[in-house]
């Protein structure tokens, strides 16, 4: 088994031989073998163990366990204890999910703090067929099939060449003292349901399932890597990036050789799921304008593209400006005022710049985002009224674009919807004395 050990470290080059490896060791058949292995292999490792005070003495007698194997191999050892329970109780999580958030936290700290290289877990192949299994119960996409896997940047499992029957072999043979966990005999929880009750009856059908498990998992994580060599590819071909945000292309979304699985492996590391990406495709040919949401980002389906971008704070930020005010920075840019008696010929057709007779404006003026029922008399359209509702529908703005729009105002009338045009009713004229100018950068 030592060989085998030394030759899986190398093919899925784990670490090497100088580095230093901390394992995590819970006191159970598992941890204790590696302890094992890793000693009679010759490699420097440490020992770290976490009490999570959930089996009352029992809990207490694992570390004091851990701590005397530590001592007999004479290997640098270190400890700590949560109170799991509280923990769990006061962020609304399962106790599950808390102590492996305890535990690795602790195992990360304590490696970065003692300079070891790697943390290692006694992971097996029975594990990573629980996994997979529990994935594919619950549903999941192809990196969900591939199981644990050997590393994960500092995290490593030397085990995963083996399963529990040669683990327990191996105690058996160099008589090896370990720590029961009662919890594991339990069928409580969804993983060891499938231990006891579905492995068993897939060994029946395969009794080399060990084995198989390992050979399958290899072709799998070889296929993951096709599959995201080619979503690459893809997204080159159907994603733009502009700014903040992410345009995907509607037609070439739609052409490409599987949709719904290219949507999702695009948007999933934004927190969409399946589901999502199905509702998305759906809505292409009748739902132009909806938005879907996610805990971070939010997705608009325009015209011709899907649009991501990240969630933005909500504010009704209003802004005074008062005649000596020079700047002002808000969320979209900054303005700059002045007071000229010239007016630059070669900024009147540029709308990131408006000039306003001075007389006809009351201070302090008002910057504000626009809101459904704004109207103002665009220049250029002979005093006419216009809803900046219908002059954003005209422009071809998208939603996220319509929504970042602020507007001008003196005295409750909009002057100038902030660089896209100005109102007809504070321009200059021949009259003007003095203007007053916005540039919008």
């Amino acid at each position: 088994m030592i060989k085998e050990l030394q030759i899986f470290i190398q093919k899925e080059k784990l670490f090497h031989s100088y580095d230093k490896v901390l394992i995590a060791v819970s006191g159970g058949i598992d941890s204790v073998v590696l302890c094992h292995l890793m000693k009679q292999g010759g490699y420097s490792f440490g020992m770290a163990h976490c009490n999570f005070k959930l089996r009352g003495k029992a809990s207490d007698l694992d570390a004091a366990f851990v701590k005397k194997l530590a001592e007999v191999l004479d290997i640098p050892f270190f400890e700590t204890s949560f109170e799991t329970d509280q923990f769990a109780k006061e962020n609304k999580l399962s106790i599950q999910v808390t102590a492996r958030e305890l535990r690795y936290d602790w195992l990360e700290k304590t490696r970065k703090n003692h300079e070891y290289h790697y943390v290692a877990t006694a992971h097996h192949l029975d594990d990573t067929l629980e996994t997979i299994l529990f994935n594919f119960t619950k549903g999941c996409g192809i990196r969900g099939l591939h199981g644990i896997l050997p590393k994960n940047q500092k995290i490593i499992r030397p085990l995963l060449f083996t399963n529990k029957n040669e683990i327990v072999a191996f105690a058996n043979q160099y008589d090896i003292d370990f720590r029961e966990d009662a919890s594991n005999a339990t069928d409580k929880y969804a993983r060891n349901n499938i231990r006891h009750h579905v492995i068993p009856a897939l060994e029946k059908i395969n009794p080399g399932l060990s084995k198989t498990t390992a050979e399958n998992v290899f072709r799998l994580r070889e296929t993951e890597q096709l599959f995201n060599f080619a979503i690459e590819i893809l997204k080159k071909d159907v994603c733009e990036e502009r700014n903040d945000q992410l345009f995907i292309h509607l037609e070439k979304l739609q052409n490409s050789p599987a949709p719904n699985s290219f949507l999702f492996e695009i948007l999933t590391p934004f927190g969409f799921n399946n589901s999502q990406t199905e509702q998305m495709l759906n809505s292409i040919d009748h739902q132009s304008g909806a938005i879907f949401n996610s805990p971070t980002h939010q997705v608009l389906l325009d015209r011709e593209y899907f649009i991501l971008q990240k969630n933005k704070t909500i504010t009704n930020d209003t802004f005074l400006i008062t005649k000596e005010d020079m700047n002002l920075y808000f969320s979209q840019g900054t303005l700059n005022f002045s007071i000229e008696k010239n007016i630059p010929e070669q900024f009147l057709s540029d709308q990131s710049i408006a000039f306003f007779d001075f007389e006809k404006l009351v201070f302090p003026l008002r910057l504000r985002k626009w809101k459904d029922g704004d109207i103002f008399h665009p220049i250029g359209m002979n005093g006419q009224k216009k809803k900046v509702k219908a002059l954003l529908t005209d422009l071809k703005l998208n939603r996220f674009e319509k929504e970042e729009v602020w507007v001008l105002e003196s005295k409750g009338e909009i002057c100038w919807v902030i660089g896209i045009r100005s109102d007809e009713r504070f321009k200059i004229t021949d009259a003007t004395n003095q203007c007053y100018s916005a540039r919008y950068t």
